[in-house]
């Protein structure tokens, strides 16, 4: 059996003991009461300098706001994502168990309620121990260490190492600072306020942080509906968060767990029942935590990539701060509440019409992406694709919907019909030809012909000869749109497509013939905005993902609303509205939505089937879905296998029109009642066109 030796102290350790033990009484006024005896000499000196320090000190501590998570909420009030350095979730004193504030209490100090922020008793038992054998022991209050966690976060909130390394260095010049304040404190605040600050601050994790984020974290439920089981384990994690991690470490915190029971049943705050029943549960009965990333990465269900969208504009906006990083800062530790556009309805809708067309990794590779928005403001609603968010193999963090640019083919067509329009021609005249080629000067701009290289256009069999334009629009016939571009002002077709948002790199697409059918690129976002044009009058609404900003107090820091423009004669909108109706109505016989809704809608197919497209709307929805291969967008999709069926070739009306874009629209209008579509006059000179049969 080892011997027994009393730990040597220098004098200088000694002296800084006494100091601290006597500077502490004389704050308490005990000095008074003649619990200490006079000092002499250097000691005594010593101890006169401790009232000069204090005095020097300010008497006030700032206390700040913690860092706190920011959520991403969908339209309704769903958690989509959250954002933080620090996982913390600040909560008013109700939200926290009593049983929790007991077990705190009881382990890391059980005179909480008696002292005045200092506890005069715990020091001297500390200096005690501090000079036998047991080694150092601290004394600090849930007061002070209250003080010393605002201090260190008040440093890391203003990115000032100096500040937190003030508050947690190992000196005497801190304990009297951290000392002050907490007697300054116990002044200005209550008891509870006191250690409802202390829950919503102190550390519980190696990243987790305050009663109620841990609470969610390792058990799943509110810090409100802790039992005493739970709040034991809480308690005993303040004193060494990454040793005692549960998840971690469970043996260490089964262990701590167990000794922070034994002192509440010493202070009578269980029973012996409960603290039998307590030590004799695994702690692995009690956990069910909940492990979900930071971030997009840890968004819910298939709204990574609207997250992604969303973050990105808002750290685009100097409205959260003059630079990037300030931006990145507030959302990690502002506590912000962002509420979008989101609807999780139709975000399911939209998913499960993606997956169930293209499965997630199928083996034909080939990809999916629909997004969906309200023309009258141009609030995204949807935004999927048949991908996994993320970094790992076989995932992609690239939107496809939102930043994917794939050649859009005949939906560009739309443009030709809104310059056929404005130069007040009509929708019965006869278009289009036998003959397919087209030299130079055959295309007018500004009443000029202009040069370009003879061109012969390519068009499906059967789509020879001329017919009116509500056929020619039906069919997607290209050599009828042709010719109308060649009696139009071609260079205008451009412009009112950059009008309406469809460019090339930022800038008007080239005036040339073959890109009258569709060899510029653009997203579904972009080309489902442009479509909104026709729904809402000639109105451009800059696509809109979040409405609200606030703060953690719920004050607004931003509030978005609708950006509209008129880019586009309403009669011209209403005329092209009416006509994608009418032709839709007439000539789309796979694309049909439920209870016989009626729509307008333009599909989009791409040489060899590489990009295929529907893009279409009623008044209140207006959707655009996409299929080809987002990493190779001129990769053929002919000859191929998707979901277990073979294709020769996939068009956009019978395959994304059929398969995705209305399964989509007829669940996400079901419980909306059906709206008359658009109805402008077409012109004169009506031809009869066999309807085709339904």
């Amino acid at each position: 059996m080892s011997q027994h030796h009393p730990r040597l102290v220098s004098p200088a350790q000694l002296l800084g003991l006494l100091l601290s033990f006597i500077s502490v009484s004389a704050l308490m006024g005990i000095l008074g009461a003649g619990l200490l005896v006079p000092l002499t000499g250097s000691a005594a000196i010593a101890t006169k300098a401790v009232p000069s320090i204090l005095n020097d000190l300010p008497s006030k501590i700032e206390v700040v706001e913690p860092a706190e998570e920011s959520q991403l909420l969908d339209a309704n009030g769903g958690v989509i994502a959250r954002f933080y350095d620090k996982q913390r979730i600040v909560v008013p004193s109700a939200n926290i168990a009593d049983i929790m504030k007991q077990a705190i209490v009881a382990i890391e100090d059980k005179r909480f309620y008696e002292h005045n922020g200092v506890d005069a008793t715990g020091i001297a038992r500390a200096l005690i121990n501090n000079l036998g054998e047991s080694g150092t022991q601290g004394a600090s209050t849930i007061t002070q260490q209250y003080v010393r966690n605002a201090l260190a976060e008040k440093g890391y909130l203003e990115g000032d190492a100096d500040q937190v390394s003030a508050a947690t260095e190992q000196t005497t010049a801190r304990k009297l600072r951290e000392i002050k304040y907490a007697l300054a404190i116990e002044r200005t605040m209550d008891k509870d306020q006191i250690l409802t600050g202390y829950l919503n601050i102190a550390p519980f994790g190696p990243i987790t942080y305050g009663a109620e984020a841990a609470s969610q974290r390792y058990f799943s439920k509110s810090a409100s509906e802790l039992n005493y089981l739970e709040a034991a384990t809480l308690a005993g994690l303040v004193q060494s968060p990454v040793e005692y991690d549960p998840l971690s470490y469970p043996e260490a915190s089964q262990e701590r767990r167990n000794l922070v029971l034994s002192v509440m049943l010493e202070q009578g705050i269980i029973t012996s029942e409960e603290y039998d029943a307590g030590i004799e549960t695994p702690l692995a009965d009690t956990l069910n935590p909940t492990n979900t990333a930071e971030g997009c990465i840890g968004a819910n269900g298939s709204t990574g990539y609207f997250c992604n969208y969303v973050i990105t504009r808002f750290l685009q906006d100097e409205a959260f701060g003059q630079t990037a990083a300030e931006r990145e800062h507030l959302l990690k530790t502002g506590g912000l509440t962002i509420r979008t556009t989101l609807d999780p309805a139709k975000q399911q809708a939209a998913y499960a019409a993606l997956t169930s067309a293209i499965p997630v990794d199928d083996p034909s590779d080939v990809d999916d992406a629909l997004v969906s928005l309200i023309p009258s403001t141009g609030a995204i609603v949807a935004m999927a694709q048949n991908t996994t968010y993320g970094v790992e193999a076989g995932q992609t963090m690239s939107s496809y919907a939102a930043d994917g640019q794939f050649q859009i083919g005949s939906t560009f067509k739309v443009f030709t019909l809104a310059e056929w329009f404005k130069e007040g021609h009509s929708a019965y005249e006869t278009v289009g030809s036998t003959n397919r080629n087209y030299g130079s000067g055959a295309f007018r701009c500004g009443g000029t012909p202009i040069s370009t290289e003879p061109w012969r256009v390519e068009d499906l069999a059967g789509k020879d000869g001329p017919m009116n334009v509500v056929k020619a629009t039906g069919l997607s016939v290209n050599q009828a749109f042709v010719n109308m571009a060649s009696r139009v002002d071609f260079c205008q077709i451009f412009q009112t497509a950059a009008d309406m948002g469809i460019t090339e790199n930022g800038e008007t697409i080239a005036a040339l013939p073959a890109n009258i059918i569709g060899s510029s690129s653009a997203s579904p976002l972009q080309v489902a905005s442009a479509f909104a044009v026709f729904d809402n009058g000639g109105l451009l609404c800059e696509p809109m993902s979040i409405s609200t900003v606030t703060d953690r107090d719920e004050n607004t820091v931003k509030e978005f609303a609708p950006n509209c423009s008129q880019v586009l004669d309403s009669n011209v909108a209403n005329q092209v509205a009416t006509l994608l109706t009418a032709s839709a109505s007439q000539y789309y016989t796979s694309t049909r939505l439920a209870d016989g809704r009626p729509f307008a809608a333009k599909s989009g197919t791409t040489d060899y089937s590489a990009n295929t497209w529907l893009t279409g709307f009623t008044p209140s929805l207006v959707t655009s879905a996409w299929v080809g291969h987002a990493d190779s967008s001129t990769t053929p999709v002919r000859d191929i296998v998707i979901n277990g069926t073979y294709y020769h070739a996939i068009f956009g009306e019978t395959f994304v029109g059929q398969q995705i874009w209305a399964p989509y629209m007829s669940t996400a209008l079901a419980d909306t009642g059906i709206e008359p579509m658009h109805n402008a006059s077409l012109g004169n000179s009506a031809v009869s066109t066999p309807r085709q049969p339904r």
